[in-house]
C-alpha cells in the first residue's frame, strides 16, 4: 500500500511540475494513423489500448479523451472510456493516471491468465520501437510484476497479481494496472 501511495505522490508531484506543458492538442491521439487493429481483433480492444498508451506519452492534456463519468462516491476520478475489459478503470482527474482492478479472483491461476491476457494486449497493441516491456521486481504484496516504459517519455503502464486475504479467510487475488502519464 505505501508503493501505491508513493506513486500517487510522485505522479500528482510530476503531474504538477508538468502542468504548465499543455500543448499537445488532443488531436494528435485521436489522429494516430490507421485504427491500430490486429488481425482477428473485431472488438478495437488493441485499438483503445493504443489511444490509451499514446495518450499516456502525450501527457495530461493528452487524457481528457478518457474520462467517462464520475466515479460513484470519488470527487476526484472519472471511469475510463473506453473501459478495459475485465476491470474496473479509474482516470485521477488531478494527476491524471489510471487506476484499474479487477474482481476477487478465487485462484491464483485465474488471476495468472488475466495477467497474461493483459500483458499481451499491450505487448500486441503498443508500438515496440517506442514502448518496451519489462518484467519488475516484485513488490512485497504482489506475486508477479509487469511494466511497459515509453522510451520517448516518462510514461508507463504497471500490470501486478496482488495476493489479498478473501472474506473467508482463504487467498484471495487482484489484478492491478495503473498507466502513468509523462
Amino acid at each position: 500500500m505505501n508503493i501505491k501511495i508513493a506513486y500517487f505522490a510522485a505522479a500528482f508531484l510530476a503531474a504538477s511540475l508538468g502542468a504548465a506543458d499543455t500543448t499537445v492538442a488532443a488531436h494528435d491521439v485521436v489522429s494516430e494513423p490507421g485504427n491500430g487493429s490486429r488481425v482477428g481483433d473485431s472488438t478495437g480492444e488493441n485499438s483503445a489500448m493504443r489511444r490509451l498508451a499514446t495518450a499516456l506519452s502525450s501527457g495530461r492534456a493528452a487524457m481528457g479523451l478518457f474520462h467517462g463519468s464520475r466515479v460513484e462516491n470519488n470527487n476526484y476520478k472519472n471511469t475510463l472510456n473506453p473501459p478495459i475489459a475485465g476491470m474496473e478503470c479509474a482516470i485521477d482527474r488531478i494527476a491524471s493516471y489510471i487506476s484499474c482492478y479487477s474482481s476477487p479472483i478465487d485462484t491464483e491461476d485465474e488471476a495468472l491468465t488475466l495477467f497474461t491476457r493483459l500483458v499481451d494486449e499491450l505487448q500486441a497493441a503498443l508500438p515496440s520501437e517506442r514502448w518496451i516491456g519489462i518484467v519488475r521486481q516484485v513488490a512485497p504484496a504482489s506475486i508477479r510484476s509487469y511494466t511497459y516504459k515509453d522510451q520517448n517519455s516518462s510514461a508507463h503502464i504497471d500490470i501486478d497479481i496482488i495476493a489479498r486475504m478473501g472474506l473467508g479467510g482463504q487467498n484471495a487475488y487482484m489484478v492491478t494496472t495503473y498507466g502513468w502519464p509523462h
